[in-house]
């Protein structure tokens, strides 16, 4: 850690909206971002004379100070202030976040995702609960408040020019909003109704089909069993039997005595 602590983040310890392992975490930080003169570290600058909503937007933008952890202890401010200390750390709590939001909605501006009024539209809704952390979240704060409307947004997904930047930016977006939609609202499952429906029509279909063509046992009437197949057999026998002129063909019923136990009786 560097010798002397960087006035604001001192200053934000002494309020207690970072602890003192953040304090030091951003101090570490502080110190390998001096190191490096050519910019190769992949971190935001903080001014040597930034003040302290700043350096609090800083902490955020650069997540040594989780957006969870900060929230919470902005919720349980009214419970250790009061009066003029509780009015001061609130508002610099909301001028960090302010910031920080404020900073994503311009860098869509910046990279031509949205116009000037668009921009203006945004910086006066902008939400001063939560924590835009990307511009990818910015962009989907603007289509929920409807500063961006969904054709704008569908032009911005099949636009063919952009920065690379821009491009992520946009397809992050497309990619969140998907993963958020309800399970109902999904083309997949959709398609994996129709697909379950299909296949039990299918089913049922061919379970009534094998009932239709299964052999139908012979009707038990009290000890008899009715063999209408023999007696089809019996009746077209006597028809061919019967002599020509003869009176009209005779009625045939074959009845097969099934006996007590089921069994068929022997010959006689």
């Amino acid at each position: 850690m560097t010798s002397h602590a960087h006035p604001a983040l001192a200053a934000l310890r002494q309020l207690g909206l970072i602890t003192a392992t953040q304090f030091d975490e951003a101090m570490d930080e502080l110190a390998i971002l001096a190191l490096d003169e050519d910019d190769d570290v992949d971190m935001p600058r903080l001014a040597a004379n930034a003040d302290t909503a700043e350096t609090l937007a800083w902490l955020l933008r650069t997540d040594l100070l989780p957006q969870d952890a900060f929230l919470q202890r902005v919720r349980e401010l009214p419970r250790q202030h009061d009066g003029a200390a509780l009015q001061q750390r609130q508002q610099l709590a909301a001028d960090a976040l302010r910031q920080v939001n404020r900073q994503a909605v311009d860098t869509l501006y910046d990279e031509n995702l949205i116009n000037q009024w668009q921009r203006d539209a945004a910086h006066a809704s902008l939400p001063a609960d939560r924590l835009l952390s990307s511009p990818i979240a910015a962009l989907r704060e603007m289509l929920a408040q409807g500063s961006l409307t969904a054709p704008q947004f569908e032009a911005l997904r099949t636009r063919q020019h952009g920065s690379e930047l821009a491009r992520i930016i946009v397809d992050g977006a497309v990619r969140q909003a998907r993963r958020q939609r309800p399970a109902y609202a999904r083309p997949g499952t959709w398609l994996l109704a129709a697909l379950m429906l299909l296949v039990l029509a299918f089913a049922g279909r061919a379970i009534v089909s094998g009932q239709d063509a299964a052999p139908r046992a012979p009707a038990i009437k009290g000890n008899t069993i009715e063999r209408g197949d023999l007696q089809q057999r019996a009746a077209q026998a006597v028809e061919h039997a019967r002599v020509p002129g003869a009176g009209a063909a005779l009625s045939v019923t074959v009845v097969q005595d099934a006996g007590r136990d089921g069994a068929t009786p022997p010959a006689p």
